[in-house]
């Protein structure tokens, strides 16, 4: 049985080193110090539909996401009220609650089968004690997520429908060059985006229509093709 276990308990322990070494956070960070905090970490797997957190809920530290999609959420009962953001691999979330030791404010929903390192709050502040590098690091994600935070409720409430999906389709598109047409995919379903832009689903369909029949995109199921990114992206201004 131990024999087993150890191959599978070293692959867990350098995929969590892997991942933790991956992240932004951690990036000019002496080797040795990226081991510290993976020692100290975790892996979790999340199959697709599960809130794996829940909020009123402690977490056990900060999440970052090896593979797979999450949606951070704020529900009301059973169904989602308003989505607040979707995380991809290599991104983390969670920073603000484990340092503060505050219980969370928003559901974390696996959108996919997913897999997640935990990092806890003892590990972040012993770097942080140690490392002046990676304290500003994690100050200057934290600033940037407020700002993130203050423009989502600026365009939920300032920003007709329309324009929201625009900057949402650009924001898609963004590693292509300037002004060629270009093919995304709608990383999660159609449901899940209109929770994220603050729309009903019937909402998003109609406009994604709308768009299309104005030349402005194409639309294959979860391929878009953004034909005209020019008129789009004055839409999205």
């Amino acid at each position: 049985m131990t024999a087993r276990l150890v191959p599978d308990a070293a692959r867990e322990a350098r995929l969590v080193r892997g991942v933790i070494a991956n992240l932004g956070l951690f990036a000019g960070i002496a080797p040795g110090h990226v081991s510290a905090v993976a020692r100290q970490s975790w892996a979790v797997s999340v199959p697709r539909g599960v809130a794996f957190a829940r909020r009123g809920s402690r977490l056990q530290g900060a999440f970052a996401l090896a593979y797979g999609f999450v949606e951070l959420a704020l529900r009301n009962g059973d169904s989602v009220e308003r989505g607040l953001r979707f995380v991809a691999p290599g991104e983390t979330f969670g920073e603000a609650t484990a340092l503060l030791a505050r219980v969370a404010k928003y559901d974390a929903i696996a959108l996919a089968e997913s897999k997640l390192i935990v990092i806890p709050a003892a590990a972040l502040f012993g770097l942080m004690d140690r490392n002046a590098r990676f304290a500003r690091t994690l100050l200057m994600t934290l600033a940037q997520r407020e700002l993130e935070l203050v423009a989502e409720i600026e365009s939920a409430t300032l920003r007709p429908a329309e324009q929201r999906l625009a900057c949402y389709l650009q924001s898609l598109a963004e590693a292509a060059d300037t002004g060629a047409a270009c093919t995304v995919r709608l990383p999660v379903s159609k449901t899940a985006i209109a929770s994220r832009l603050d729309m009903k689903k019937e909402t998003l369909s109609r406009l994604l229509r709308s768009l299309a029949q104005r030349g402005l995109i194409c639309v294959k199921q979860r391929e878009i093709t953004l034909l005209d990114r020019e008129n789009l992206a004055r839409i999205s201004l």
